[in-house]
């Protein structure tokens, strides 16, 4: 009796063991394309006062997505946002669900989506216009905890509620000190002194010309 309940026993892990790895055969976990957020320009070279505009490009990496968070930090000592409290959206998505612009901490947070409607592809998400306020490097910063999906970055696929987004681009812009204006050359200064050399060097030729004629006449 012990031996055929242990072959029964046995039998029973077997077919268990066969039947996981068959469920795990037709029913594979689904592997989601890589989506990145990225800012443009990620790099550029300003004068203080000067406004300047970076978008917040999404690349879903093929995948379908229906929806995305964009979270940053920027530096509010050389940097300030010149819409207000919001950034200008995109054309990815026609249904802002957030736009906010927190002046005192630096942070932009700006979800969008489409019920219904999928997007795939690279486009721009939303466009932020920052003002240079003081010289240096300044820093703007995607906020990105992969194994969170709260207060981070994100990207949801359309099929199922799961964040695909793997890598984000950050950005750093130079701020140097007012660009001081041109002063314009003076115009016709170089005519006039090119002048005012022939004109001499005629006198003078003239002159030489006239001794020696005298001189000829002379003798």
């Amino acid at each position: 009796m012990a031996d055929s309940f242990s072959d029964e026993k046995l039998l029973i892990i077997i077919v268990s063991i066969g039947l996981i790895g068959f469920i795990g055969l037709i029913c594979p976990n689904k592997t989601y394309a890589a989506a990145s957020l990225s800012l443009s320009p990620a790099t550029a070279s300003k004068a203080v006062n000067d406004t300047f505009n970076v978008d917040i490009i999404l690349d879903t990496g093929g995948e379908a997505v229906s929806g995305a968070t964009a979270i940053l930090i920027y530096d509010t000592t050389k940097l300030s946002i010149t819409t207000g409290s919001q950034i200008t959206a995109g054309a990815i998505f026609s249904n802002p669900l957030t736009n906010t612009v927190n002046a005192s901490t630096g942070e932009i947070r700006f979800d969008s989506g489409s019920l219904g409607t999928a997007y795939t592809g690279r486009g721009t998400m939303a466009t932020i216009s920052f003002r240079a306020l003081a010289t240096g490097n300044a820093a703007v910063n995607f906020t990105f905890n992969p194994s969170s999906t709260t207060n981070t970055s994100l990207v949801a696929a359309a099929s199922s509620p799961t964040n695909i987004l793997t890598t984000v681009n950050n950005g750093v812009y130079t701020i140097g000190t007012t660009t001081p204006p041109t002063t314009p050359p003076v115009t016709g200064a170089l005519e006039n002194t090119l002048m005012a050399i022939g004109a001499g060097a005629f006198l003078i030729l003239t002159g030489f010309l006239l001794s020696k004629f005298n001189l000829s006449f002379r003798g």
